[in-house]
């Protein structure tokens, strides 16, 4: 049985004394659990596929744009320290003369 269907047949309450009278009280309950348990897993990926796409669409972004400042700001430590070297050799020549 399609679970489409079967969700289409437990949202009718006719039918499903239908099924009770069919196929019994134990079938109609496991078949009730499983379609239960279908629901669950599919709106479970669903929100799980809307978390994965946000990360890509917020995070990524934000990893990148982070990434392209520590970039910047590690070139401008080094130039400063390219600096500070050549102000500290020139400090100490003045000191020696």
């Amino acid at each position: 049985m399609d679970l489409d269907l079967f969700g289409t047949v437990m949202t009718d309450l006719s039918n499903f004394g239908w099924l009770l009278k069919t196929f019994g009280p134990l079938l109609v309950a496991v078949i009730f659990f499983i379609w239960r348990d279908y629901r669950r897993e599919d709106k479970l990926s669903t929100r799980v596929k809307e978390l994965e796409d946000e990360q890509r669409q917020v995070i990524l972004p934000l990893v990148q744009a982070c990434t392209e400042v520590i970039t910047r700001n590690t070139e401008v430590m080094e130039r400063n320290t390219v600096v500070m070297d050549r102000l500290e050799r020139a400090f100490d020549r003045h000191l020696t003369n």
